[in-house]
């Protein structure tokens, strides 16, 4: 481990070993790992494509996806927490007069 906290982990993706520089969490970092192997692994088999570059391009879009849905999630759910926090200050201050 270098003075920055860097560690050097090794991962398999896609039967490839991949030298990957992280900082924190070994754990995380293979978790992470483990997904895109996982998802590049999917969409192999259910293409049958051979090109990495392809399955790797449709694994990076397939990802961006989730991010994107998980996103508008939070915000959705943020956004009605906001509406229910008024909606309390409203009802407190209506008791409080």
């Amino acid at each position: 481990m270098n003075p920055a906290g860097d560690q050097l982990l090794e991962l398999e993706i896609l039967g490839q070993t991949y030298h990957v520089r992280i900082q924190g969490s070994r754990e995380w970092a293979e978790k992470v790992g483990k997904i895109v192997d996982e998802t590049m692994q999917e969409i192999q088999s259910q293409m049958r494509l051979q090109d990495t570059t392809k399955v790797a391009i449709l694994a990076a879009l397939n990802l961006a996806d989730r991010l994107l849905i998980l996103e508008e999630s939070k915000s959705a759910l943020a956004n009605e927490v906001q509406i229910a926090s008024r909606q309390v200050v409203e009802e407190l201050d209506q008791a409080l007069r």
